[in-house]
């Protein structure tokens, strides 16, 4: 699925368009819009949403007036342990009338592009070892775009197991975690010794989080399983999720707050 995902992210977000000779205001209209810089949202293959990482979100595509475009497509390797630029492709459009853009350049191809608010919405099909796919690629303004709220520096403040406190130590307070925008994490532990004179660093720990919607996550690396339910009120952040204990599941909440450098 990641190598057809890579194929459809060339070939769709390198989206095209510009009318020269159209005299509809309506038409004329539509292409203006399409002048900037665009950032992939959102994947939707046979009306099945196709959750592309935060990585890929990185992908943008910027539309000039001149007739040519430039893509910057974004992929993590292999291990998944790093976010690279994969590709930059340069190409020319054009308007085809009725909201029909062909684009040229890795590719040749044909869009339907639509508009809704700050969002802009390619359309076409490919047939793929036989089988006809309906692919809509959703594209955000990069004059609109906001940084996931996740994104930054947290230290530890408090920790709930059910309705109970658990009273964190000021070693525990002194850990932290950083989320990247590109789907990265690092996360910073300390205990006490046995007694309780000094705190121990653990080992630096990395991993990946995705951004799933409705205030989910996916958190990879920390020993959690399953979605986690992420709120944020000003500088602090809500963190939710079921912890087993002796086979009972128990509701956990870790409040964080933000760490202004």
């Amino acid at each position: 699925m990641k190598k057809l995902m890579l194929f459809i992210s060339i070939l769709i977000v390198a989206i095209s368009l510009k009318s020269c000779s159209s005299n509809d205001n309506d038409e004329l209209q539509s292409v203006e819009k399409v002048i900037g810089k665009w950032r992939l949202s959102q994947i939707i293959i046979n009306n099945e949403n196709q959750q592309i990482s935060e990585c890929e979100k990185k992908t943008t595509l910027e539309v000039f007036e001149n007739g040519t475009y430039t893509e910057k497509d974004y992929l993590y390797n292999d291990s998944d342990t790093e976010c690279l630029l994969f590709d930059v492709v340069n190409g020319t459009w054009e308007s085809l009338g009725n909201s029909t853009y062909k684009m040229s350049g890795l590719y040749t191809v044909s869009l339907k592009v639509t508009f809704n608010d700050d969002q802009m919405i390619a359309e076409y099909s490919e047939i793929i070892d036989e089988t006809t796919l309906l692919i809509k690629a959703i594209f955000i303004s990069d004059k609109t775009y906001i940084p996931d709220q996740i994104i930054g520096k947290w230290k530890q403040d408090q920790a709930f197991l059910g309705p109970m406190e658990i009273i964190l130590t000021e070693c525990e307070k002194m850990g932290w975690v950083e989320f990247f925008e590109d789907g990265f994490f690092d996360e910073k532990a300390y205990f006490e010794n046995s007694e309780q004179t000094e705190c121990t660093e653990l080992p630096l720990k990395t991993g990946l989080w995705k951004n799933i919607g409705g205030s989910l996550y996916n958190i990879y690396g920390i020993g959690v399983e399953g979605d986690i339910k992420i709120t944020f009120d000003n500088d602090k952040m809500y963190v939710e999720f079921s912890e087993e204990i002796e086979g009972i599941p128990i509701n956990a909440k870790i409040v964080f707050i933000k760490i202004i450098s």
